[in-house]
């Protein structure tokens, strides 16, 4: 019996605002993308594919400003929370260009001291997103590759660095830690996804001590938002199908509700390049969410409850899963994963201004069963959260500040048995981790605001530590706004299940520490530019983060070729990654977006200082949109250039030393969509270039013996891929 506890937390709030946004010169014409928020604050929001927004009051602020890319910033004061409309007055010299801003499809705050790129739901449509680690695409700052060769689990790179070093929130809640890092980004359903906000480099305190290299915040469907009914499906040519439904509905004044719901299978067994195993697995996953939101006039809340299971099953093609591996010859893979999860948000406003208390908890209960051949991992994990935030301000709202306390407690149960060195060994840990935090941020100005804080948590294993983070942004009055920031972020890992692809080998795995605490502090600065080139604007930006860590889980691959060694760095680690992104409308709703990055990841080994192995040198990406007018149809491609990743030094079968480096590609994806008023129809293809990386799988021919690897991936693994779906969404406003 798993008894789930539905804590609570706070959001601050008096009264919601309402409204829309259009062009002033074409009152039907919606601006997308404009950002709103309170004067002297950086509380805001943007308004969405048809220009409406929602904002919470920030105490006694009446004054709204609305601020957009081409158009003259304008304010209107509030008084109630009657619905308003807005109408934007585009620049004397830029008149209809101003249509490259309207439908930007992501943008990045211009308030937020934080450097955050916000992926609005415009963005998740260009391409049929399933999951979380398939919205990105399209993203010049997420990498996506598969773990190993016969899970199809994905994992996300960001910064260089794994994606176990950026912290993953859902709607600023701790939501796949521990135990979950490797499967979690395929448990959250693309459908389900109003937007997503990636921010780089150490996140704010209040949020908890975990961001390394940054920070992604997904927001769900709210029930509080316009959509009353919504309906996807999904299928290509290797026999997937996912299918989505979701249910908005008021119970009254104050009480709002939804049902999600999300079916997936892949049910087609493939071999298409003979080597004796599937291509992917077969699985099946079923996910149901119920959210419930409460408005009161001093106290919001809001409740979620969440279940999951799925199930994999892979290797080879004659492996049976109605045996036990002992009872067979044939090489297997088995996963079953069950999940549960409960959050809840509390708030209260007190009568000072920009005052008030909020708690925020939840808890999550994850469980997995599986096995790669003879290698067995089975985990139990219980994750408890739960953060009560004071905030207020000093003097005036110049100056506001945030404290509080929290605490995360971790009990990760990891039996781990490989019929050598370990044998139903306990791998995981236990952790409980209470702190408290201040944050203080100053704005003396519109166009200036600087964010200080400081965490000390105690952990029961690694005892005392102080996390330290600074962010600054300044916007110079032409066209510039500049950012830095420095911060520190510490993370226990787990190993095991952080590394699961090694488990797709022959390799021993020999852990050396089995509970570390990995320290590393974040560097940052960018620059983001907006300039007029002939009637339009180019949005250019540019960056630069550096990862330098004290204490890191390393995994070795290099020491013995037989084993797998994890132990806490002796020496250097550090993570540059630059970056550039441009945008521009090049005619009207034809817009281009391209970005480019330089990583440099290096690792000392048993004291010799290399590059990682299997992270891309460089990235490039191109990608293209053109809406016809009303947007009734959609045209979306993108194009990425993969650089070359160092590999594992091996021998051929002459015992010559073969290339230590991968092959460049390139590999292109395109949807085209044709919209109706509640109805969409797409068709698309995934790495049209047809480029895959050959021999995946080493030592095919002999899965039990000691070359098998299928954890050395560095391409796409399966070919030109056809997709289509259909998506019904109805409105509450029709």
């Amino acid at each position: 019996m798993i008894t789930v506890l539905l804590l609570f937390s706070m959001q601050i709030q008096a009264k919601k605002i309402e409204g829309r946004v259009t062009d002033k010169s074409n009152k039907k014409e919606a601006l997308i993308g404009v950002n709103v928020y309170w004067q002297g604050t950086t509380e805001g929001t943007t308004t969405d594919a048809s220009g409406y927004f929602s904002l919470k009051q920030a105490g006694n602020n009446h004054m709204l400003m609305f601020s957009y890319v081409g158009y003259k910033t304008d304010s209107l004061m509030v008084h109630d929370n009657k619905p308003v409309l807005v109408y934007l007055t585009a620049g004397t010299d830029l008149n209809e260009v101003t249509v490259t801003e309207r439908i930007k499809s992501t943008n990045i705050s211009k308030i937020n001291p934080i450097l955050t790129q916000n992926i609005t739901s415009k963005e998740l449509t260009k391409f049929a997103c399933c999951n979380l680690s398939e919205s990105f695409e399209t993203n010049a700052s997420v990498d996506v590759s598969y773990a190993d060769a016969v899970s199809g689990i994905k994992q996300i790179k960001m910064l260089g660095l794994s994606g176990r070093y950026s912290q993953l929130m859902l709607e600023n809640i701790p939501i796949i830690r521990g135990s979950e890092t490797a499967f979690g980004l395929d448990y959250m359903p693309g459908t389900w996804m109003q937007s997503i906000q990636v921010s780089k480099g150490t996140s704010a305190v209040k949020n908890g001590y975990e961001s390394i290299t940054g920070q992604i915040n997904i927001n769900y469907q709210n029930p509080g938002n316009d959509e009353k009914l919504h309906f996807y499906f999904y299928a290509n040519q290797d026999g997937k199908m996912e299918s989505n439904a979701g249910i908005n509905f008021d119970v009254n004044e104050r009480w709002s509700t939804n049902l999600l719901v999300h079916g997936g299978s892949n049910s087609r067994k493939l071999d298409m390049n003979d080597d004796g195993f599937l291509d992917k697995p077969v699985s099946y996953t079923g996910n149901f969410m119920n959210r419930w939101n409460y408005m009161g006039k001093k106290v919001e809340a809001k409740l979620g409850l969440s279940f999951l299971t799925e199930t994999r099953k892979g290797g080879q093609t004659d492996f049976s899963h109605e045996l036990t591996q002992q009872e067979q010859s044939a090489y297997g893979i088995g996963i079953d994963v069950n999940r549960v999860n409960a959050f809840s948000k509390v708030g209260f406003l007190f009568s000072r201004s920009n005052t008030s208390i909020g708690w925020i908890s939840s808890v999550n209960y994850f469980e997995r069963e599986s096995f790669y051949g003879n290698n067995i991992l089975d985990v139990e994990q219980v994750n408890l959260y739960t953060n009560l935030i004071f905030q207020s301000y000093i003097g005036s709202t110049k100056h506001t500040y945030n404290t509080g306390v929290s605490v995360v407690y971790d009990n990760n149960s990891e039996v781990f048995s490989d019929g050598n060195i370990y044998t139903n060994a306990n791998v995981g840990y236990e952790e409980f981790v209470p702190g408290v935090f201040f944050e203080y941020n100053y704005i003396p100005l519109e166009q200036f605001s600087m964010l200080l804080g400081v965490r000390n948590d105690y952990s029961s294993i690694h005892g005392n530590f102080i996390t330290p983070r600074a962010h600054a942004k300044y916007s110079f009055p032409a066209y510039t706004t500049i950012r830095i920031s420095v911060g520190k972020g510490y993370r226990t890992p787990t190993i095991i299940s952080e590394n699961t692809q090694y488990l797709a080998t022959s390799k021993q795995i020999v852990i050396n520490e089995k509970s570390l605490q990995e320290e590393a502090w974040n560097y940052g600065i960018s620059l983001n530019n907006e300039i007029p080139i002939g009637k339009r604007d180019l949005t250019l930006s540019l960056e630069f983060f550096r990862t330098e860590f004290q204490n890191q889980l390393v995994v070795d691959l290099e020491q013995n070729t037989q084993e797998v060694h994890f132990y806490n760095l002796q020496g250097k680690s550090f993570a540059n990654s630059f970056q550039v992104e441009a945008f521009y409308e090049l005619f009207t709703r034809f817009e281009l977006s391209g970005g480019f990055r330089l990583n440099d990841v290096q690792t000392d080994y048993i004291n010799e200082l290399k590059s990682v192995p299997f992270i891309s040198r460089y990235k490039g990406l191109i990608s293209g949109q053109y809406r016809t007018n009303l947007d009734k149809w959609q045209f979306d491609a993108t194009v990425q250039f993969h650089g070359s990743q160092r590999l594992l030094q091996a021998n051929d079968a002459n015992g010559i030393a073969t290339n230590n480096q991968s092959d460049e590609y390139i590999t292109m994806i395109a949807q085209i969509t044709k919209n109706h008023r509640y109805w969409s129809f797409y068709v698309g293809a995934e790495n049209l270039t047809d480029f895959t990386q050959e021999n995946a799988i080493i030592g095919v021919d002999n899965p039990f013996g000691s070359d098998f690897d299928a954890s050395q991936i560095w391409g796409p693994l399966y070919g030109r891929m056809f997709y289509v779906g259909v998506k019904y969404n109805l409105d509450k406003r029709f």
